[in-house]
């Protein structure tokens, strides 16, 4: 499976918790945006689209576990915090994903991208990748288009058209399988049972040992054992 990334400073996409986005205290106190200080979390950040209240002691208690004294600092009793939305139609994101997916698809070439979904997020950076693989011959392939921003994570699923490349390799071809040991290299001769392109692995087997193995395709006549 391959996996390419694509950052974008343009969105944030609500979703799949991950390293939770965090309130911070300059959110809550104004004064000290950009300080030190002010970068201090105080808890969960809502959802793109929904708001939370902070309240005084949830600060002061911030405070007290990072060791800070609040002397001197004008805590409000409440504050209202927000995160904006906006929604992204399934065309808006097949154009933020095109490139994700077509690098993940090469060598095929991306005709067409479906995606099947919309999604809502907020302002902010955005990543984008995308998860799937080059099929062996021309048609359709399914990927997941995977974005991330804010501590949060969606996964929309999509449909690519894809013009592949015809396999450098056929079955039945007779092929050098070659196998490394650190800086030992052993060869024999084998018998592809799969069409692959260079870099795919494929289902060969060893002449001499009749036996199984798995193997990147190197060029027309060349596969090397991979684990």
């Amino acid at each position: 499976m391959r996996f390419f990334v694509v950052l974008l400073t343009l969105l944030a996409l609500p979703g799949v918790a991950l390293a939770q986005e965090q309130i911070q205290l300059g959110e809550v106190i104004p004064a000290l945006a950009g300080t030190e200080l002010g970068q201090l979390p105080i808890g969960a950040a809502p959802p793109p689209g929904a708001s939370r209240t902070v309240r005084r002691s949830e600060v002061l208690a911030a405070l007290r576990r990072a060791g800070r004294d609040p002397r001197g600092l004008a805590i409000p009793r409440s504050t209202r915090i927000r995160r904006e939305a906006r929604a992204l139609d399934a065309e808006a994101l097949a154009e933020l994903s095109r490139a994700a997916v077509r690098q993940t698809l090469a060598p095929c070439t991306v005709d067409d991208l479906t995606v099947r979904g919309d999604a809502t997020v907020a302002q902010g950076p955005l990543e984008v990748e995308a998860e799937g693989a080059a099929p062996r011959s021309s048609g359709a392939a399914a990927v997941v288009v995977v974005l991330r921003a804010g501590g949060r994570e969606v996964r929309v699923p999509a449909q690519a058209r894809v013009s592949c490349p015809a396999p450098i390799v056929a079955p039945g071809r007779r092929v050098r399988v070659v196998a490394r040991f650190g800086a030992v290299e052993a060869s024999a001769p084998g018998v592809a049972r799969q069409p692959g392109r260079v870099g795919d692995v494929i289902r060969v087997q060893n002449l001499q040992t009749r036996s199984g193995l798995r193997a990147r395709v190197i060029d027309a006549d060349t596969v090397e054992v991979v684990p």
